[in-house]
């Protein structure tokens, strides 16, 4: 199921940017390294098919990433774009989310910024963007571990290649459950090797 979410883009030459989607800049640092793990990479999100039932909501929609072929081997890149994919958010608001009375500026476009309300036992920073009316997706996250492998993550959004198709993901607060996740134990985010990026 896990696979069939997550695609990476293996076709040489081929853009992912010529679809609609959010482009995203992926950093791991490991402990003791100057340089990071990095990828680039599309987020591409499509609405779920609509039950004919009535009394039944749509199904909600899927996302995959896609990253060029270019940045690396096709395993190494697999484990990044499926680290990454923990720390997106594709949703509307949630009770942890607060509007800013701020735009940012991506291209033509200035997005209303929202932020999270994050663990007080983690060392993370965390702004979102409305992509589209009552749609959210990360702007800015930035983690930091003090012990494990990993010494820190950080996830910037770089450009949008258009919005008007994105819609919420089934999986579309995998960051908030991430979160809860490293509140109980924070060393379990930095686990991992470069071999074992998870």
């Amino acid at each position: 199921m896990r696979s069939a979410v997550l695609a990476l883009l293996l076709a040489t030459g081929l853009s992912a940017t010529a679809k609609d989607g959010l482009r995203y800049r992926f950093q791991v640092w490991m402990r003791g390294s100057a340089v990071p793990l990095e990828t680039r990479f599309d987020l591409h999100a499509s609405p779920g098919t609509r039950r004919h039932h009535r009394a039944r909501k749509p199904g909600m929609g899927t996302w995959r990433l896609e990253a060029e072929r270019d940045q690396g081997t096709p395993y190494a890149q697999a484990l990044l774009l499926a680290r990454a994919e923990r720390l997106l958010y594709l949703s509307g608001p949630a009770p942890q989310t607060r509007r800013e009375p701020i735009l940012l500026r991506f291209g033509a476009r200035s997005l209303p910024v929202w932020s999270l309300r994050t663990p007080p036992n983690l060392d993370v920073s965390c702004a979102f963007v409305e992509v589209a009316p009552n749609l959210l997706a990360v702007c800015d996250f930035t983690v930091r571990f003090p012990q494990g492998d990993v010494a820190r993550m950080d996830l910037h959004l770089e450009g949008l290649s258009g919005t008007h198709t994105l819609a919420p993901a089934e999986d579309g607060t995998a960051l908030l459950s991430t979160l809860a996740l490293w509140t109980h134990s924070p060393a379990e985010g930095a686990a991992g090797t470069p071999e074992s990026v998870r």
